[in-house]
């Protein structure tokens, strides 16, 4: 694989690919190991909650060029904190509010205290730190930290952990030109994702001012809420070819669809081999070289 790293001193544009989910299953946490060994990854995101953690911290401390960040969730999953502690956050199931809108919901009817989201997101990234690894940065499962009130206790999480990073949940879209790159059959997915990702920014402002009032950073662009589930190599290089200045994040998914995974409250299935496919695709890494991008991950970005 070509050295992207020898541009470094005149590249104008860098690119963090990242895996969410890491932990999430065993084919999840092999899918990554895959495209770390064989591919153009370079940045996980590890749930500390997930069905395969253990797993996935031996693979992090196996592969110690994998940057792992952590992947706060508030929404599907059993949580870490004692139930007594968070009753707010757990639904009937005893489990994390099903969606982001229930979530949402729950806190703006002030159901949810903030000591409550304190309490899990702080174990969330304690339980990482615990098993020997060092966070580069946070991201969120549903990007639930573009909520103002739960984007306060990230960054109080992110700032007693001495977290420096967290990710840029606001899609620097590529609109509706990138729609001809869609699989035609992806195309109103495309759309609803694309939507999505408009309703969203809603919040941009309000979260640029407290990530930098907090001392805090975030990448310049983010890419891959109109894409989940979707990518594929057009698509992958009309973003490339387009790929603006500075600091870049796209949002990945790898997997392997295996039992363990359709057991889980996910719609992403066989769609993750394909990501995982396309992170080790011969294509990326050309392109990366022939337009002069770096790939890098969260711990390598200090200046």
């Amino acid at each position: 694989m070509k050295d992207h790293r020898i541009f470094s001193q005149t590249m104008k544009r860098k690119l963090i690919i990242n895996a969410d989910d890491l932990g999430y299953t065993q084919g999840v946490n092999l899918a990554v190991r895959h495209c770390l060994d064989k591919g153009s990854l370079r940045s996980s995101t590890l749930l500390a909650n997930g069905a395969a953690f253990e797993e996935a911290v031996l693979l992090c401390k196996q592969k110690p060029e994998l940057g792992v960040g952590v992947h706060l969730t508030l929404t599907e999953m059993p949580p870490l904190a004692p139930v007594d502690k968070i009753p707010g956050l757990l639904n009937p199931e005893g489990l994390l509010p099903a969606t982001p809108g229930k979530l949402l919901t729950a806190l703006k009817l002030r159901k949810i205290k903030r000591d409550e989201l304190f309490k899990e997101l702080d174990l969330q990234v304690a339980r990482i730190v615990d098993a020997g690894l060092s966070p580069t940065h946070l991201d969120s499962h549903k990007h639930i930290h573009a909520i103002p009130e739960v984007l306060e206790v990230v960054i109080q999480v992110a700032r007693r952990h001495s977290i420096h990073w967290i990710r840029n949940p606001f899609e620097s879209s590529a609109g509706l030109p990138l729609l001809p790159n869609v699989d035609r059959d992806q195309r109103s997915v495309f759309i609803k994702q694309h939507t999505m990702a408009k309703w969203i920014s809603i919040y941009r402002g309000t979260f640029l001012s407290k990530i930098r009032h907090a001392g805090l950073r975030t990448p310049d662009h983010f890419f891959g809420v109109s894409l989940t589930g979707i990518w594929n190599e057009a698509s992958m290089a009309y973003l490339i070819e387009r790929l603006p200045n500075g600091i870049s994040e796209w949002m990945y998914h790898p997997g392997n669809c295996d039992d363990a995974l359709r057991r889980q409250r996910t719609r992403l299935l066989l769609q993750r081999e394909k990501e995982r496919d396309l992170l080790c695709s011969p294509l990326l890494r050309d392109l990366l070289y022939k337009h002069h991008i770096l790939l890098e991950h969260y711990g390598e970005e200090t200046t």
